[in-house]
């Protein structure tokens, strides 16, 4: 999907309307800045917002994902499975990118992490680096992880870009902090790790 000519269609659509940013962006309950983005080409709406932003603009689905005004005499069966595969094929990419973000988030932090306590523990023995590794590092990156998702999955809610798999991202690392933290204490207590029982 082009989305220079989506953002100039929902643009000039908002303008007709005599609307601004701003009230479009109440209508559907983003940030102006996200519908500024959208008309710029630089961002797509959520795949849950095309529908509402269809309704406030007062085209069809298939004109906003076409990007232009349509006739009923020009709607043919071949141009509504093409406005439906580039609907999902923006999904699609939306996913993508958001993966990638939480992704980029999490390896920043990691590597932030290990190298910082690296420096630390030059000096340290085997057994004690492995235990801090799995008791100190690995703690540390879901924490600080799970933090970073959970703010990066707040201001992208915010400014109405998708952010599910950053949330659900973001809570599989607490989940598996508190099984790494279990499984620690739990050798602490059977005596075969540092933790006292």
């Amino acid at each position: 999907m082009d989305t220079h000519k989506f953002g100039d269609f929902v643009a000039r659509c908002r303008k007709e309307k005599n609307m601004t940013q701003a009230e479009l962006a109440a209508k559907l309950q983003v940030t102006d800045k996200a519908v500024s983005r959208w008309e710029r080409g630089i961002g797509f709406p959520d795949i849950n917002t095309i529908e509402p932003l269809a309704d406030a603009l007062d085209v069809s689905i298939l004109e906003l994902m076409k990007s232009e005004r349509m006739t009923d005499s020009q709607v043919t069966r071949e141009k509504a499975a093409e406005a439906i595969t580039d609907t999902l094929e923006a999904a699609k990419w939306q996913r993508r990118r958001e993966r990638k973000n939480a992704f980029r988030i999490l390896g920043i932090l990691s590597a932030a992490v290990i190298f910082l306590l690296f420096l630390d523990s030059m000096q340290w023995q085997a057994d004690t680096i492995i235990f801090t590794g799995a008791g100190v590092v690995f703690p540390l990156i879901c924490t600080g992880g799970f933090l970073a998702l959970t703010g990066s999955g707040i201001w992208r809610k915010v400014r109405g870009k998708p952010c599910g798999q950053t949330f659900a991202l973001a809570i599989g690392l607490l989940l598996l902090l508190m099984i790494m933290l279990g499984l620690f204490f739990g050798a602490g207590a059977l005596g075969i790790g540092p933790v006292p029982s």
